[in-house]
């Protein structure tokens, strides 16, 4: 096993979360609009319809040719009808998006995972190059400025930005692009995320380390056959003994 020279991770449910949830987010922005609304109707809405949007215009519309705030506004305005409140009309709903996008590009939603900062701090101290690679559109660097964690990063990837997202190897190749003075490869690289397909499969498929940050709950005995119990985090602060130990 080679010393890990790179650890790069993912952002959402990783090194930042939601201070509450996205139903209770949306639920709570109509609500300041004199627009009552439950916020698990919501939240139910809103898983339905990422999916569904996700497959129409992937990766927050960057292949379809839309601005992520314009994909953002359709997603919101699909939400609220989807939880039945379709009598909402179009100035109503352009409203509360342009409030909530605004809302998550601050810090305003978001909140730091516990043990990120010692984390990131220790990993700097052993001279590994630290990085970002995440799904997410084009307000990614603003956030982590925002919340304090941008300085940390020797380079930032959102994949809104490059047009390719995780799973691809692609977006794990330009990565590694980042630091090619260093000349790192692959096998000397670590990236840390919670989801099992985009982020630790397709790591794992780039020829990475990975590890998962999720509790074994959550994984169905189908999921568990594809990761190995020992790369399974349950707190991000136990990232670092496995990175500095090199044995992932």
């Amino acid at each position: 096993m080679k010393r890990i020279r790179l650890a790069t991770f993912d952002v959402t449910n990783t090194l930042l979360k939601f201070k509450i949830s996205i139903g209770e987010e949306y639920s709570q922005t109509s609500n300041l609009y004199g627009i009552q609304s439950d916020a698990a109707q919501l939240n139910a809405a809103f898983k339905r319809q990422w999916k569904i949007l996700n497959e129409q215009h992937p990766n927050f519309g960057a292949t379809s040719g839309i601005e992520p705030q314009t994909w953002w506004t359709n997603m919101v305005g699909r939400t609220f009808h989807d939880a039945g409140y379709d009598y909402l009309n179009q100035t109503q709903l352009q409203t509360l998006a342009r409030h909530l996008f605004k809302a998550y590009s601050t810090k305003t939603c978001w909140e730091i995972q516990r043990g990120t900062h010692t984390l990131l701090q220790n990993l700097a101290k052993a001279n590994i190059q630290l990085g970002i690679i995440s799904n997410f559109d084009n307000r990614l660097q603003g956030i982590l400025s925002e919340v304090g964690l941008l300085h940390n990063f020797d380079f930032i990837i959102d994949s809104y930005s490059v047009k390719v997202k995780k799973p691809s190897q692609k977006i794990f190749d330009l990565a590694l692009k980042h630091v090619k003075h260093l000349e790192i490869s692959p096998d000397q690289a670590v990236h840390i995320g919670d989801d099992l397909e985009d982020d630790y499969l397709g790591a794992r498929n780039a020829g990475w380390n990975a590890l998962l940050l999720t509790k074994k709950d959550n994984l169905s005995s189908e999921q568990l056959k594809f990761v190995k119990s020992s790369h399974i985090l349950n707190d991000l602060r136990e990232a670092e003994k496995h990175i500095l130990e090199t044995d992932i």
